[in-house]
């Protein structure tokens, strides 16, 4: 299967909470370089009648929360059939400003706002940035970057409809200069693509969403730095069609 450009890439530019500068996708996994559109991904690809397992793997937690009932008011209550248009096009006025509803910081928040009557299974592994999920005390597990590869394989067996959402600006970290860098090694990355591929090709996972953060002198370290990460990612999973013109 060829992969598609929902999106094709405007420019290497910034992203911030509303600009989306490609979408790609394959099949079940999506790859973009804001992490705002991953909602509407996930709607393509997931049935509206089972249950939905969600791992997050994300520097932030993505789960803003300061706006969620004006945010809602601005949305349909049935999110799915909406264009991507649509949906990146949602817009709302918060303290005086017009932007999008749907950003790279809530749109995980908004999801469990409409999904919350179908969640199972919820794991986050994060850096601790942003507010806490938007969901019940004991309904989710926080997971710390050292116990993720030894467990990831383990706790995928345990779904069965699998949203894997991760942020490559997980594996970096900022340096004392102020230069944002990756820590975490080849091998870290390789553990978790085997398990990605393995649930993948069970047909465990429904759905993949890769985001890059490439906003130079951002999380990710700039496009260059995100686009190298998101290449080994490929390598290991398989996917030999994408790459950034």
């Amino acid at each position: 299967m060829a992969g598609i450009w929902h999106i094709p890439l405007k420019k290497r530019g910034i992203s911030g909470h509303g600009t989306q500068n490609f979408l790609w996708q394959n099949g079940p996994v999506y790859i973009m370089d804001n992490h705002r559109a991953a909602w509407w991904c996930w709607m393509q690809q997931l049935s509206p009648e089972e249950s939905i397992d969600v791992f997050h793997i994300d520097r932030h937690t993505d789960t803003l929360t300061s706006n969620l009932e004006i945010w809602t008011q601005h949305l349909p209550q049935q999110m799915r059939g909406k264009s991507l248009g649509d949906y990146l096009g949602f817009e709302c006025l918060v303290n005086g400003s017009k932007g999008p509803v749907i950003r790279w910081d809530n749109y995980l928040s908004l999801f469990f706002e409409h999904e919350k009557a179908r969640l199972g299974r919820v794991y986050f592994a994060t850096h601790g940035d942003g507010d806490a999920p938007n969901l019940p005390d004991g309904s989710w597990r926080d997971v710390a970057p050292w116990d993720l590869p030894a467990n990831f394989d383990y706790w995928l067996g345990d779904g069965h409809n699998w949203i894997i959402n991760i942020d490559l600006d997980y594996f970096f970290c900022e340096m004392e200069n102020g230069e944002c860098r990756r820590f975490l090694a080849h091998d870290y990355v390789q553990d978790l693509c085997d398990a990605i591929k393995r649930h993948l090709d069970s047909g465990r996972i429904k759905v993949l969403t890769i985001c890059l953060t490439p906003d130079e002198e951002g999380y990710s370290g700039g496009w260059a730095s995100a686009e190298a990460l998101c290449a080994e990612f490929c390598s290991h999973l398989g996917i030999s069609d994408f790459a950034l013109p």
